[in-house]
């Protein structure tokens, strides 16, 4: 009879862990990332034979008592509760997320609520740091008193309360490092992302070469026109011709020269004149009584003639300088005249321009080192000027291009027009239609705009100048037997021997690779099935009241055997 005793009481003691397990399970139904315990196995502790005979054709083993082993983990996947918080995680299959603790120990969860503490650090509620692969493209820097007011005033603050400043580079795509290369990943609030000069310009256009005739005014060289000046009657006579201009295509009789005579003061008188048969000209006695006579005036003249006039094409084109100032790629292309026999030739006017201020025009500005544009009253400084040429064959296709380099304010600036013998970039005809194109790079700073995590655990920093930046890769952790492993808290795990080392899927070359999807706004809900823990918890209860029972029921036989001795 006391064995009944002895079996009710580890009956009851089983049925408590029981309890405690569903307990448990219920009692986590709203904590996320939990996994639940399964309900815990049973065995009998231990049994005595009653008979051995071979001939016994059933067994005769009288159990005594029942003990308990350790409930295992389930493991499925919880369902997916959308968050608006961009750092709430959710692995989509399996693996764990890995947090290093204050005491540098590495625990893994699959609880995904993580924020940024105020060292500017990825923490879970218990301040464990989110584990990840750096870029390492994160540097400290100093930054100018107007980028870090821009700063201060994109985030609400004066410039001298933002804190130390970085700088970020391009880190290409970061690749999952070893299991125990992971670090915390910091995120900075100051994060400056450089300008990057512009190094080339592209051009795609046509030039027109078609032939316009249209009156001009041509300058006569000045070794084809000789005056004599009479002080006595302030008259002066002028002769010339048109030898010596190569500009001047098809002079003809009758086409008219403007004349200019200017003293050495400046002042100036003007009169006209027109060619002869012989493409002579000449102003007899003419009175200059309004200059002064006491030196011989200048003689300047130009011709008036129809003939084919030089076609120009303009092209502009913003540039990034090393500073990230947009500036701007200035192009002025003139058709040469006369022209090659085959083909055609056009010079090139360069300039790289960079906006000085508005038109002031009391300011007298050198032109050697400013340009006007009269429409918009702005004032340029050149940075750089050049000139160049490219040729073209009869069929319009570029042949050669001696387009000098130009200097973005001491970055190497290539201009490109097409490849030799193509039609890739410029051409030039009068009968192909192809459209303007442009492309240059270079980029302008950029002021970081917010952090996310994308689905390949990429924490992504990005910036108002359109472009996003990886700086880590959060690491997805997995185990030969998760079951193994050693439960620290609700949702914090350790390793143990049992669920083996930390490892990271590979792909085919053996590169670490996470081996799961990483939702960001999402967390991972508890798996514990309510019906089922309530199911389990009367099941847990009418066993224990059934082993409690039994005990009750060893206590009668007792008493009933003691009373029969009375």
């Amino acid at each position: 009879m006391n064995t009944s005793f002895y079996n009710g009481v580890s009956g009851i003691k089983a049925d408590q862990f029981y309890l405690d397990t569903v307990a448990e399970n219920i009692a986590n139904i709203s904590t996320v990332g939990y996994k639940k315990s399964n309900a815990p196995e049973f065995s009998t502790i231990f049994s005595t034979t009653l008979t051995d005979s071979y001939f016994s054709p059933t067994a005769n083993d009288s159990g005594l008592g029942v003990r308990k082993t350790a409930p295992t983990l389930n493991m499925s996947q919880g369902i997916f509760q959308a968050t608006d918080q961009k750092f709430d995680l959710a692995i989509g299959g399996d693996g764990w997320f890995g947090v290093q603790g204050l005491n540098n120990q590495t625990y893994y969860t699959r609880a995904g609520a993580f924020n940024v503490d105020t060292n500017g650090n990825l923490v879970d509620p218990n301040g464990n740091y989110l584990l990840a692969t750096s870029g390492n493209n994160i540097t400290p820097t100093t930054l100018s008193q107007s980028i870090m007011e821009d700063f201060g005033k994109y985030y609400g603050k004066g410039s001298t309360t933002l804190g130390n400043a970085f700088a970020i580079t391009d880190p290409g795509d970061i690749s999952l490092g070893s299991v125990g290369s992971q670090t915390k990943i910091n995120l900075p609030d100051i994060l400056y992302y450089p300008p990057i000069a512009s190094t080339y310009v592209k051009y795609q256009a046509n030039l027109n070469p078609q032939i316009n005739i249209a009156s001009t005014q041509i300058d006569i060289n000045s070794a084809d026109i000789s005056s004599t000046t009479n002080s006595l009657n302030n008259t002066i006579s002028i002769t010339g011709s048109v030898n010596n201009t190569a500009q001047i295509l098809n002079p003809k009789k009758d086409d008219g020269v403007l004349i200019t005579i200017t003293d050495i003061n400046g002042k100036t008188v003007k009169a006209s004149s027109s060619l002869d048969s012989n493409l002579n000209w000449s102003l007899t006695n003419k009175d200059i009584s309004t200059l002064d006579t006491s030196k011989p005036p200048k003689v300047s003249a130009k011709l008036i003639t129809n003939q084919e006039i030089p076609n120009k094409e303009h092209f502009t084109s913003t540039i990034i300088s090393p500073t990230g100032k947009k500036d701007v790629l200035d192009m002025t292309f003139i058709k040469e005249i006369p022209q090659p026999p085959q083909g055609s030739v056009w010079n090139a006017d360069l300039k790289i321009l960079s906006f000085f201020g508005q038109y002031d025009p009391s300011v007298s500005y050198d032109p050697t080192k400013y340009q006007i544009d009269k429409v918009s009253n702005k004032v340029y400084s050149i940075v750089d000027s050049k000139t160049g040429n490219i040729t073209f064959s009869s069929n319009g296709e570029l042949l050669t291009s001696n387009l000098p380099t130009m200097s973005n304010s001491g970055v190497p600036l290539n201009i490109d027009v097409g490849s030799p013998n193509s039609y890739t970039g410029f051409v030039s005809s009068a009968s192909l239609d192809k459209s303007r194109s442009e492309q240059h790079d270079g980029l302008v700073a950029g002021q970081l705009k917010d952090y996310g995590i994308d689905e390949n655990g990429n924490v992504i920093a990005n910036f108002n100048n359109g472009r996003s930046l990886s700086i880590a890769k959060v690491a997805i952790y997995h185990f030969q037997n998760d079951q193994g492993l050693n439960k620290t808290s609700n949702t914090l795990f350790r390793e143990s021997a049992n669920s083996g080392n930390p490892i990271f899927f590979t792909d085919k070359n053996g590169s670490p690779i996470l081996g799961a999807k990483i939702n960001s706004h999402k967390l991972e809900n508890s798996n514990v099935d309510l019906t089922i823990a309530m199911s389990e918890l009367i099941l847990a209860q009418r066993t224990y009241s059934a082993s409690a029972k039994s005990i009750t029921t060893s206590d009668q036989m007792i008493q009933n055997a003691i009373n029969m001795k009375k």
